[in-house]
């Protein structure tokens, strides 16, 4: 099949297109696949199987992708049966319409499923017994868990410290303090883990849909697991900024109400075994995010 057919065949269902992987796929989708349609929170709620399964039978879609989420892990800490109903039945809710469907589903998961041990070599692999520490990372832990029960066509991508243009992140926040003279930048240095691009995200779901691969697997940064404290001084870096501005903290000294895995870096030779080439680097990411704060498309 011509790349031209490829794209008017695939009829992509995007669910939580207004979170900071589904906004950015949104329009990544949009610009590939005519038939794409996106889905925000208000438009279709993954907590309502009965809309789920009327949905997706009306508009059949030829793949459901799912970034919906409750990414906020302090909240999820307060609030674990409003995470587990999002996080959990949500992705359950969402494999069983399109296992009533045949439709195959593409989901997102976390970093967050490890943590309790830091990995034994460079990172988690795909087959690592899970340990999380916090309710995000268990609710995660039982949405990726349902689906791969309930559903042989099914590819779950586990991400970590995502990374990228259109909402703030982790990197704007450091670069804003930065850039201001009258903020100091500040980062922890005992939490590590590896960094990952919107754009490598959406080069994963590309992979994805042009091949056969079901099952899960680890979607992040090439390149070396790093401390958030690492990653904010390389941001001021690539920017041209003094990287010694940012300050050092521990994550005992914040004020958390979720605990955080002390180290969760994802491995991806597995990735890059199934479709050829490792992910891209997070260090390439971050230069061209760079390059569009520079434009102005934050």
């Amino acid at each position: 099949m011509d790349p031209s057919s490829h794209a008017l065949a695939v009829r992509p269902l995007l669910v939580g297109a207004g979170g900071l992987i589904g906004r950015h796929l949104a329009g990544w989708l949009e610009e590939r696949y005519p038939h794409t349609v996106a889905a925000t929170r208000t438009e279709l709620d993954i907590t309502d199987r009965w809309r789920l399964e009327a949905e997706i039978e009306r508009l059949e879609p030829t793949v459901v992708i799912n970034a919906a989420a409750l990414a906020d892990v302090d909240r999820c800490e307060r609030e674990p049966e409003l995470a587990w109903r999002v996080n959990a039945e949500g992705p359950a809710n969402l494999a069983a319409a399109c296992r009533a469907a045949g439709v195959r589903l593409i989901h997102f998961s976390t970093d967050y499923v490890f943590g309790a041990e830091p990995p034994a070599g460079d990172g988690f692999e795909e087959d690592d017994p899970p340990a999380p520490v916090n309710e995000y990372g268990r609710s995660k832990l039982g949405g990726e868990q349902a689906v791969l029960e309930t559903l042989v066509d099914c590819v779950v991508l586990r991400v970590s410290f995502v990374f990228g243009p259109g909402r703030p992140t982790f990197a704007d926040r450091v670069l804003d303090a930065a850039l201001d003279p009258g903020a100091t930048p500040a980062a922890v240095d005992d939490w590590r883990t590896r960094p990952t691009g919107l754009d490598a995200i959406a080069e994963a779901v590309e992979r994805v849909l042009e091949g056969g691969f079901t099952g899960l697997c680890h979607v992040a940064g090439s390149g070396p697991a790093v401390t958030r404290l690492e990653f904010a001084r390389r941001v001021l870096e690539l920017a041209g900024l003094d990287p010694d501005r940012v300050a050092v903290q521990q994550v005992a000294g914040l004020a958390l109400d979720a605990p955080r895995p002390s180290a969760s870096p994802l491995a991806t030779g597995l990735y890059a075994r199934t479709f050829g080439a490792p992910p891209k680097s997070w260090e390439r990411s971050l230069v061209d995010w760079l390059a569009t704060r520079r434009t102005g498309d934050r």
